[in-house]
């Protein structure tokens, strides 16, 4: 992640999934709702020991890697799967020539 809204777009979209709750997740993490909403709202900074707390609360962690590394943890979502789609194994026969 290269900036505050890729982040906070990270933890709004962990919160859906959870289904958890600003308000009971601003309680759990020690942190007002104020606080939480600019957060997960990505245009203010905020400190470490907020995000720290908030990303626990979420099941998250923080981890600081060389950017020679990133691409180990970056999920390609462009790769192809191993197994095409019904669509993608019809686009796949039109590209070719195929029908």
């Amino acid at each position: 992640m290269k900036s505050i809204t890729e982040l906070s777009q990270v933890l709004e979209q962990r919160s859906r999934t959870l289904k958890y709750g600003k308000l009971q997740l601003a309680r759990d993490s020690g942190v007002t709702y104020r606080t939480l909403s600019h957060v997960l709202g990505g245009a203010q900074d905020f400190k470490v020991s907020t995000l720290l707390a908030i990303a626990d609360r979420l099941g998250l962690e923080l981890m600081l890697v060389p950017k020679e590394a990133r691409q180990a943890f970056v999920h390609d979502t462009a790769q192809k799967s191993a197994v095409p789609t019904k669509v993608q194994a019809a686009l796949d026969r039109l590209k070719s020539g195929g029908a």
